[in-house]
């Protein structure tokens, strides 16, 4: 597909043993007008050395330096050194299929300016590349700001494809949650300011393949609830959302770390949370027939799961498939 100039930004910390396998997932792009941006936060394994082969063989990819300054700085380097009129981010652990950038690019160009952001659903890849589950379709489209708010409705940061002129009206990624001890929703925080003034597009294919391993910093539940709190709060404090609703959005942040202070035994966390929650009963509710919905689901797919397995494969286990063998439909 030709068309206008995209660029990618790659912000890499220490990602040896991955940024490979990401670099070649965007060299393999189907749409290949691209400006790739690799920004070394820092780095003091072998990342550099890596990146450097990849630029020396694709002409596309250059690589910029700094110490290390937190994901949103690098994101924001990136963007600033990018050339193109639209923007991709990907993490330095993540996967994209071949088409993830042509499709978007398709999408958004249908859209007029008031869709500034395309997004599709990933699939969970462990440290092989071999998937674990997908997650499910959203099919929301054009102004998203309250379903984004009740829940991240797009999942993580490699999947947005967005107009650079919008990036640069907002001043790209905030660097406040790194401040605040809570990085790692930058992401969601841009999305919300976004979603406030401008409308999305989901691409329903599964185009990006979300790496999910004990090191990155999505695996760490508790500071990743208190940012994606953070983060929605700061969002609410700036956009027009009435009080009864921002009130309910909370809610169910408090609700998680309520739960996660359960699992870890930290009693007194889980009753100030518990306390902060008793303003609102109903959502309580609400919570608890959703996690008891959810546990329900789990258990009876597990055993149908389970019993299909000794069905037709006796009792081995089913293999796992690479990201790549699957149709992104």
């Amino acid at each position: 597909m030709e068309g206008p100039l995209v660029s990618v930004v790659v912000p890499a910390f220490n990602a040896a043993p991955t940024i490979g396998s990401t670099l070649d997932s965007i060299a393999r792009q189907t749409y290949r007008r691209l400006d790739v941006v690799i920004v070394d936060d820092g780095s003091t394994d072998g990342t550099n050395s890596l990146i450097r082969r990849f630029c020396l063989s694709d002409p596309r990819m250059r690589l910029i330096e700094q110490s290390n300054s937190g994901v949103a700085a690098a994101r924001n380097a990136g963007i600033r050194a990018s050339r193109g009129d639209f923007v991709a981010f990907i993490d330095a652990d993540d996967l994209w299929h071949p088409t993830k950038i042509e499709r978007q690019m398709r999408a958004l160009l249908d859209q007029g300016p008031d869709v500034a952001l395309a997004y599709s659903p990933f699939r969970v890849i462990d440290g092989e590349g071999n998937v674990v589950a997908s997650a499910k379709r959203q099919d929301a489209s054009g102004w998203v700001l309250d379903r984004h708010l009740r829940a991240n409705i797009v999942g993580n940061g490699s999947s947005i494809l967005v107009r650079k002129s919008v990036l640069q009206e907002f001043g790209g990624f905030d660097s406040w949650l790194r401040q605040q001890g809570a990085e790692g929703c930058e992401d969601l925080l841009l999305q919300l300011r976004i979603a406030s003034r401008y409308k999305f597009c989901e691409v329903p294919e599964y185009l990006v393949g979300y790496r999910r391993h004990g090191g990155n910093m999505s695996a760490d539940r508790d500071r990743m609830t208190r940012s994606g709190m953070l983060a929605v709060r700061k969002a609410l404090s700036e956009c027009a959302v009435p009080a009864w609703s921002s009130r309910g959005v909370l809610a169910r942040y408090e609700w998680k770390r309520f739960k996660l202070a359960v699992r870890g035994g930290d009693w007194q966390e889980a009753s100030a949370m518990l306390r902060a929650l008793s303003s609102t009963p109903e959502i309580i509710l609400f919570a608890l027939w959703n996690d008891l919905a959810a546990f329900t689901a789990i258990r009876i797919g597990r055993g149908v799961e389970r019993s299909a397995r000794i069905l037709f494969r006796g009792n081995n286990p089913p293999r796992r498939r690479h990201f790549y063998d699957y149709s992104p439909n």
